[in-house]
């Protein structure tokens, strides 16, 4: 009995607020984090169901991107096992730093890196391959990388995990923090300039708030800013709180979610995905009998090979029989032109139309009367 209670007194107390901002920050983090793998998990699914046909380059990214997120999960089921279960009767301000944790730091760094990359290409085929803006969102996410590293060289050599954010560390982490969020805002910025609908006229625009939420708060790349401007905050102001982890093991889940949100949001044709810019989907205006002009520009993929799908949504009261859909697929393939559904007549007009306009390069207006 008196062992019992003497080990008792010992043992030291910690408040519920200290909990909270400790262990109960780390494991709402693990939460969410946990939550958000099963989405990443689900967006693979439906982008290699859905996109079979798709670039060989696009498939592999997307394949890394799960892979590092699976990675990144293990790492971070890892740490709290090991705080809240291995280490349980250890005080918080005694617990020594884990090398999966060190480790997380690491694959967040380079997954942020991939992902900025990927939208910089993006960047570049929505901005008719000017360069000035995609370089400088590559140079921010390479320095912010290069700076992750030295972080990383730094926690290294920081054994307590309640003193892993030094002086040192928290220059250096928030050096790197605040390229990537410079990175993250003119990926975001341009994103939308490029792709607002005047000057993308046609271009098929998203109908209901759920999917002006998708397109304008995720596939642009707003959300991961905002994520990103969380972790430089809490950082800066509390650096021994670890509620900056929280914003950071979400953060990196809100990467992958948005590409794979930008990716899965495209239209398919014969299960290659068509870019955003270069999708139609007009509804008719009037009666039957008139005529639609549509403007759209095709080779924006930056390759020598590109396909489109060009969709003409008939009003269901233009005619009596119902709604009726006209698709007209553009493919180029060599120089060489083909289009399926249409008649012969149809065909050699469109094709003068393609050579009087400069090739599949150049702006085209394409002219179809629905009888």
């Amino acid at each position: 009995m008196t062992s019992n209670g003497t080990a008792h007194m010992d043992m030291p107390v910690v408040s519920s607020a200290e909990l909270t901002q400790t262990f109960g920050v780390l494991l709402i983090g693990f939460i969410f984090t946990a939550t958000l793998y099963g989405l990443t998990f689900f967006q693979t699914y439906i982008y290699y169901t859905r996109f079979p046909g798709d670039d060989m380059k696009i498939k592999s990214i997307v394949g890394l991107l799960w892979a590092l997120d699976t990675a990144i999960t293990t790492l971070v089921s890892h740490t709290i096992y090991h705080f809240l279960v291995t280490d349980f009767m250890i005080p918080f301000s005694q617990l020594i730093t884990t090398k999966t944790f060190i480790a997380e730091i690491a694959l967040s760094g380079f997954l942020a890196l991939v992902v900025q990359c990927y939208y910089a290409s993006r960047l570049w085929t929505v901005s008719f391959k000017r360069t000035v803006l995609p370089a400088a969102v590559v140079a921010l996410a390479l320095a912010a990388f290069a700076f992750n590293l030295a972080t990383i060289a730094k926690l290294i050599h920081q054994p307590l995990f309640s003193q892993v954010v030094s002086s040192s560390v928290k220059l250096l982490k928030g050096i790197s923090t605040g390229l990537i969020l410079a990175a993250d805002l003119l990926i975001a910025g341009s994103m939308l300039w490029y792709l607002r609908p005047s000057r993308n006229p046609g271009m098929a625009l998203p109908e209901g708030w759920y999917e002006k939420i998708v397109v304008y708060g995720i596939n642009r790349g707003t959300c991961f800013a905002v994520f990103q401007l969380a972790v430089l905050i809490t950082l800066v102001t509390m650096p021994d709180q670890q509620v900056w982890l929280l914003f950071h093991w979400v953060g990196g889940k809100v990467y992958i979610n948005s590409t794979f949100s930008m990716l899965n949001f495209r239209n398919t044709h014969h299960g290659r995905g068509v870019p955003e810019e270069a999708s139609l989907n007009q509804n008719a205006r009037g009666s039957a009998g008139r005529s639609g002009t549509y403007t759209t520009r095709s080779g924006l993929s930056g390759g020598a090979d590109s396909s489109h799908s060009v969709q003409f949504n008939v009003h269901p009261d233009a005619k009596s029989g119902g709604a009726m859909n006209i698709e007209l697929d553009m493919v180029r393939s060599q120089g060489d032109m083909t289009y399926d559904d249409v008649d012969s007549e149809d065909m050699k007009r469109v094709q003068t139309e393609s050579v009087k306009s400069g090739g599949p390069s150049k702006p085209h207006v394409l002219e179809r009367e629905v009888a």
